[in-house]
Protein backbone atom coordinates (compact mmCIF):
# COMPACT_ATOMS: atom_id res chain seq x y z
CA UNK A 1 0.00 0.00 0.00
CA UNK A 2 2.91 2.32 -0.61
CA UNK A 3 4.86 3.76 -3.52
CA UNK A 4 7.30 1.52 -5.37
CA UNK A 5 10.59 3.40 -5.63
CA UNK A 6 11.69 1.56 -8.78
CA UNK A 7 8.48 2.40 -10.62
CA UNK A 8 8.39 6.01 -9.37
CA UNK A 9 12.01 6.50 -10.53
CA UNK A 10 11.19 5.11 -13.98
CA UNK A 11 8.14 7.36 -14.30
CA UNK A 12 10.20 10.40 -13.29
CA UNK A 13 12.82 9.45 -15.88
CA UNK A 14 10.15 9.16 -18.60
CA UNK A 15 8.77 12.54 -17.60
CA UNK A 16 12.21 14.11 -17.76
CA UNK A 17 13.39 12.52 -21.02
CA UNK A 18 10.27 11.80 -23.07
CA UNK A 19 7.20 13.69 -21.86
CA UNK A 20 8.65 17.07 -20.83
CA UNK A 21 12.30 17.23 -21.86
CA UNK A 22 13.90 20.55 -21.04
CA UNK A 23 10.89 21.87 -19.13
CA UNK A 24 10.77 22.88 -15.49
CA UNK A 25 8.03 21.10 -13.57
CA UNK A 26 7.01 20.07 -10.08
CA UNK A 27 5.42 16.78 -9.11
CA UNK A 28 2.56 17.61 -6.75
CA UNK A 29 1.15 14.14 -6.16
CA UNK A 30 2.07 10.52 -6.71
CA UNK A 31 0.00 7.34 -6.65
CA UNK A 32 0.93 3.78 -5.80
CA UNK A 33 -1.23 2.39 -8.59
CA UNK A 34 -3.47 0.46 -6.23
CA UNK A 35 -7.00 0.27 -7.54
CA UNK A 36 -10.19 -0.52 -5.69
CA UNK A 37 -12.05 -3.21 -7.60
CA UNK A 38 -15.17 -5.14 -6.64
CA UNK A 39 -16.53 -8.59 -7.43
CA UNK A 40 -18.75 -7.09 -10.12
CA UNK A 41 -17.71 -5.04 -13.12
CA UNK A 42 -20.81 -2.88 -12.68
CA UNK A 43 -20.03 0.77 -12.03
CA UNK A 44 -21.59 2.31 -8.93
CA UNK A 45 -23.21 5.72 -9.39
CA UNK A 46 -25.42 6.67 -6.47
CA UNK A 47 -26.37 9.19 -3.85
CA UNK A 48 -24.89 8.27 -0.49
CA UNK A 49 -26.51 11.00 1.59
CA UNK A 50 -27.69 14.58 1.06
CA UNK A 51 -25.08 16.39 -1.08
CA UNK A 52 -22.78 13.32 -1.22
CA UNK A 53 -22.62 11.21 -4.39
CA UNK A 54 -20.23 8.57 -5.66
CA UNK A 55 -19.22 7.40 -9.12
CA UNK A 56 -16.84 4.51 -8.54
CA UNK A 57 -15.71 0.99 -9.48
CA UNK A 58 -14.87 1.41 -13.14
CA UNK A 59 -12.69 -1.70 -13.18
CA UNK A 60 -9.62 0.09 -14.53
CA UNK A 61 -11.67 1.69 -17.31
CA UNK A 62 -11.88 5.17 -15.76
CA UNK A 63 -10.14 6.84 -18.68
CA UNK A 64 -12.48 5.18 -21.17
CA UNK A 65 -15.80 5.53 -19.33
CA UNK A 66 -15.07 8.23 -16.74
CA UNK A 67 -16.72 11.06 -18.66
CA UNK A 68 -19.91 9.04 -19.21
CA UNK A 69 -20.04 8.04 -15.54
CA UNK A 70 -19.29 11.66 -14.57
CA UNK A 71 -22.23 12.82 -16.70
CA UNK A 72 -24.50 10.30 -14.96
CA UNK A 73 -23.38 11.51 -11.54
CA UNK A 74 -23.74 15.16 -12.56
CA UNK A 75 -27.28 14.52 -13.84
CA UNK A 76 -28.12 12.88 -10.53
CA UNK A 77 -26.91 15.99 -8.68
CA UNK A 78 -28.81 18.33 -11.01
CA UNK A 79 -32.01 16.32 -10.62
CA UNK A 80 -31.79 16.67 -6.83
CA UNK A 81 -31.79 20.50 -7.02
Amino acid sequence: MSLTEQIQNRLKELLKTTIAPGLNYNIDQTWSGIMGLGNSKTTIVKKLEPNVYCAVRMGGMGVAIGTLIGEEAAQMVVNDF
